[in-house]
């Protein structure tokens, strides 16, 4: 199944624009996160997540006030079915207030019976995480993270006896998931384990798109040696960029349809992988290949081996 046949578009003709956009908005996203702060879930930040069930279907924003006279800031979302009649509530928690998280869920209860009434919570359930808790997942996702780039930029390294194809690969996952966060910052999403588990799936997925791309490059190079390296990973990506629209696409209606449909609790996962597919095919061709071609011209002044006959 072939969507563009013999396609031949000059990819890396304009990429010093794109590395260049790319640059400034790292830049940009990385002051914009550093002046405003990334906002964190009740698992990083530390707080009480309530579940309550009414008795009928609740209205969010009375229950959105009634909450907010006892902890002002809390996250009110619709959880489940709307048969289910349940509301997801985040509170965030206080430094050194472990023994008071607790009792915000009982404050909170108590206000929905108070100033809510006329719609009773049946059933309620509370999870509670301690702020020394939130600081060491906060740690342990960052660490998860690093060590996801770092053993592909090794496998990578070792598959295509070469380091920069490992380092190409990993600037671009990297280039992801500083372009992704700072579209979270921007919407005001929190960085929930959703969107920790969205971040590392993203990670895989944008270094295999570009494995693809660099494994047909490896087979032009055993049978084009003499031909720049520039114009094999141009040729390279036009004749897989029918599997890129293929697999790519499909993965993008995918998780579009789970942004649109699938709730309040699913949004940031979702938003996460929109905005993480679509930058990892653009950061494939923009970043990792441009890398590649540079890096090239670069050994070869310097008397280094050459990327390409690395890659054999």
């Amino acid at each position: 199944m072939e969507i563009l046949k013999n396609p031949h578009f000059d990819f890396l003709g304009p990429a010093r624009y794109f590395v260049a956009f790319s640059v400034l908005l790292v830049l940009g996203g990385t002051a914009w996160m550093a002046t405003r702060g990334i906002s964190y879930g009740v698992e990083f930040s530390g707080g009480t997540q309530l579940i309550a069930q009414f008795r009928e279907i609740p209205e969010v924003d009375k229950v959105r006030d009634a909450v907010a006279t006892v902890t002002p800031g809390a996250t009110i979302q619709a959880y489940g079915e709307p048969a289910d009649h349940k509301v997801l509530i985040r509170a965030a928690g206080e430094v050194g207030a472990e023994a008071e998280l607790d009792a915000v869920a009982r404050r909170v209860i108590d206000a929905l019976g108070k100033l809510y009434p006329a719609n009773p919570v049946t059933e309620s359930s509370s999870e509670i995480v301690g702020p020394i808790v939130g600081a060491e997942l906060r740690r342990k996702a960052i660490i998860l993270t690093v060590l996801g780039l770092l053993f592909q930029l090794v496998y990578i390294a070792v598959r295509f006896k070469g380091g920069i194809w490992g380092v190409a690969a990993s600037v671009a996952a990297l280039h992801d998931l500083v372009f992704c966060l700072t579209f979270l910052t921007l919407f005001a999403y929190e960085i929930t384990l959703n969107v920790i588990a969205a971040l590392l799936t993203l990670v895989g997925y944008s270094v295999n798109d570009t494995i693809v791309i660099f494994d047909r490059v490896r087979e032009n190079l055993r049978q084009r040696r003499k031909e720049p390296i520039a114009k094999i990973i141009n040729d390279s990506v036009n004749q897989t960029l029918t599997r890129t629209l293929i697999s790519n696409g499909t993965t993008f209606l995918a998780v579009l349809g789970l942004y649109i449909f699938g709730g309040e609790v699913l949004r940031g996962f979702g938003f996460t992988m929109v905005v993480g597919v679509l930058v990892g095919t653009y950061s494939t061709i923009y970043i990792a290949a441009p890398l590649v071609v540079w890096w090239s011209g670069r050994s070869r002044k310097g008397g280094e081996a050459a990327p390409a006959k690395a890659a054999l």
